[in-house]
């Protein structure tokens, strides 16, 4: 749960995404040469890494786009062609509360080798969605819900 209106919780999720992302533990290429992550606002935009240097790292593609509700994206685990999707919803719960929900699937695609990756994010989202819950003014925090652990797929 943040709180905050449902357009600023998506917007601030998507535009401000490497201010609250754990780069250091949750990236396909970690390290100080990150300078920021990008989404394209749009079905088929990349999510994609900028290096220092200008270089660009793609880390997905969105599949689907309905700001301020909710959108999804193929994500690239580790630099190969198998990737798994993540569906985000912003769900109004108030004038100044949203609840923001993370399906993350398609672990079952991935060859066995690359299935340890998905123990290495077991609790990544919430650790994530922590530091995005920082990042609004006042320090709110992140409510935690009976279904934390149930509904965080990675």
């Amino acid at each position: 749960m943040i709180e905050a209106d449902q357009e600023r919780t998506f917007h601030m999720f998507v535009r401000r995404l490497a201010a609250w992302w754990p780069m250091e533990t949750r990236a396909i290429t970690s390290g100080t040469d990150m300078d920021e992550l990008r989404v394209e606002e749009w079905v088929g935009g990349r999510i994609y890494q900028v290096h220092d240097l200008g270089g660009e790292h793609d880390w997905g593609h969105v599949t689907s786009w309905n700001p301020p509700d909710s959108f999804s994206f193929t994500w690239k685990i580790v630099p190969d062609p198998e990737f798994t999707e993540v569906d985000l919803h912003f769900r109004r719960l108030g004038p100044v509360l949203t609840r923001v929900v993370v399906e993350h699937h398609g672990w079952e695609r991935m060859s066995t080798a690359l299935l340890d990756r998905y123990t290495k994010y077991a609790g990544g989202w919430q650790a994530a969605l922590r530091r995005f819950a920082a990042m609004f003014e006042g320090g709110p925090r992140v409510m935690r819900s009976v279904s934390d652990d149930s509904e965080s797929r990675g």
